[in-house]
């Protein structure tokens, strides 16, 4: 399917960008269609087979090997104390890391700044 899509895509753009140029070069409207239709099944032919040649040297896989993830069905809906142990468990785990990380804080030795442990300087010397 993407290869189908994007042969159309190129193959639009490539039949717009041929109508602008016979329209600006001020090329007769039939000759102008003729030439877009043209066109756009030529460079939808190209893309399309160049997609085909680079998957089947295994270049390129658009969507070849596409996996979609397998869902998890649950067999049995869980009851209302295992519900109430996992918020239970999520809770301590939550103030755990709120204890730790207010550990790390003290550990790293944190002072504000004051005007008196603050080094001064002075203007340079004029030589």
């Amino acid at each position: 399917m993407f290869k189908l899509g994007m042969s159309l895509v190129f193959a639009f753009i490539a039949a717009m960008v041929i109508m602008l140029a016979g329209l600006l070069s001020d090329a007769r409207l039939v000759t102008v269609l003729l030439r877009s239709v043209v066109g756009f099944f030529v460079a939808g032919v190209c893309v399309w087979l160049t997609v085909m040649i680079l998957e089947h040297q295994n270049i390129i896989g658009f969507d070849k090997n596409l996996e979609l993830p397998d869902q998890e069905e649950e067999d049995e809906p869980k009851s209302p104390e295992e519900l109430e142990a996992e918020d239970e468990a999520a809770a301590e785990q939550q103030a755990a890391e709120a204890a730790s990380e207010d550990k790390t804080e003290e550990d790293a030795g944190f002072t504000p700044l004051s005007q008196d442990n603050l080094k001064h300087m002075g203007p340079p010397d004029d030589s």
